[in-house]
């Protein structure tokens, strides 16, 4: 019986030990993210990322979306791809939880196909165009790791945007810094939401 309950209580010491290591986001198991850009939405867009650890200060993180929409003034189809090289410059490492602040330089590129309506004469004419934008520019954001696996990104910056190959003659689509026609000078702020793996 002694040996029936000492085998039992190595058993049982074991397992929590066990218990104990579980990975959770700031373990070296986990050293990339999956993310779905929420702020994105607003401009008709289905964004995702992936961030891969090198080490606890540094990482990349490479993003692709879709635009698309299609109404009875505007149909677009927009292909998005973005780089970012993140300096981590502080972390605060908890067993279930982390905070972590950043910089990133980042690269951007725009593809964009569009028909809209205009007016012609009096007549309604379907006007068809396809751009490229490019741009780049720097982020602040701070990453918050909960629940052991979830990850909470928000950031801001900003940077630079030239659109090239744009040929709408009424700039009517490159006035403002949300037109997907506009070069200049533009904010950034975005919220992305995923998962480590």
């Amino acid at each position: 019986m002694k040996k029936i309950l000492i085998a039992l209580v190595i058993i049982i010491s074991t397992s929590g030990a066990y218990a104990q290591v579980l990975a959770t986001a700031n373990s070296p198991e986990y050293r990339n993210i999956l993310k779905m850009s929420v702020s994105m939405f607003t401009k008709s867009t289905f964004q995702m990322a992936y961030e891969r650890f090198f080490n606890p200060n540094s990482s990349l993180n490479i993003s692709a979306g879709l635009g698309f929409k299609d109404s009875d003034y505007e149909k677009l189809f927009a292909v998005r791809t973005e780089a970012q090289m993140r300096f981590h410059v502080f972390s605060v490492i908890e067993p279930r939880q982390s905070h972590r602040l950043y910089f990133a330089p980042y690269l951007v590129n725009e593809y964009y196909e569009t028909e809209y309506n205009s007016y012609n004469t009096g007549y309604q004419v379907w006007t068809t165009d396809t751009y490229d934008a490019f741009g780049g520019g720097m982020l602040f954001g701070w990453s918050y790791s909960f629940a052991n696996r979830i990850n909470l990104d928000v950031y801001t910056g900003g940077g630079f945007r030239k659109t090239f190959n744009y040929s709408d003659d009424s700039n009517y689509n490159n006035q403002t810094v949300f037109d997907n026609g506009y070069s200049g000078i533009v904010p950034r702020l975005g919220i992305d939401i995923g998962f480590w793996f």
